[in-house]
């Protein structure tokens, strides 16, 4: 019976720190160093980290305007983010 308690709890434990690792991966896969996703993440309380984040809260106040031309929108975005440093931000727009 305690080898069956002991293999539970193993079990028990590995189940619940594998997503951890699993999530981790994802994070790599998608920042190409540990600096950039520190540094460029809008979550983040750091200088350009916060300077980021007000590029976002433009880029979506201004995307939510009835008489936005997005091409334009999009390219404050790019100039905003390029000059937080953070350039990655805005690649998919």
């Amino acid at each position: 019976m305690n080898k069956y308690a002991l293999t539970a709890a193993a079990a028990l434990f590995l189940a619940t720190t594998a997503p951890s690792f699993a999530f981790d991966a994802g994070v790599g896969l998608r920042a190409t160093n540990q600096t950039t996703r520190i540094s460029c993440d809008t979550h983040a309380e750091d200088d350009q980290a916060m300077c980021a984040s007000k590029c976002e809260d433009a880029y979506l106040k201004d995307q939510q305007s009835i008489t936005a031309n997005m091409s334009t929108v999009k390219a404050n975005r790019k100039a905003c983010d390029e000059k937080c440093g953070c350039p990655q931000n805005s690649k998919g727009l």
